[in-house]
């Protein structure tokens, strides 16, 4: 059992090295373009249920 832990930590400090020494995925300056589709769509749906 204690092997088990030691060699469990072994992992989680493996995985917490190399997920501190990569960058992270993507770019913030990425626009999400259907993400804006939708957004806007959904304003607008919901604009035109206002005036009713």
């Amino acid at each position: 059992m204690t092997t088990f832990l030691v060699f469990l930590a072994v992992i989680v400090a493996f995985a917490a090295l190399v997920g501190y020494g990569t960058g992270r995925a993507g770019s913030s300056d990425v626009v999400d373009r259907d993400a804006q589709r939708m957004r806007a769509e959904l304003a607008a749906m919901l604009g035109r249920n206002a005036h009713r």
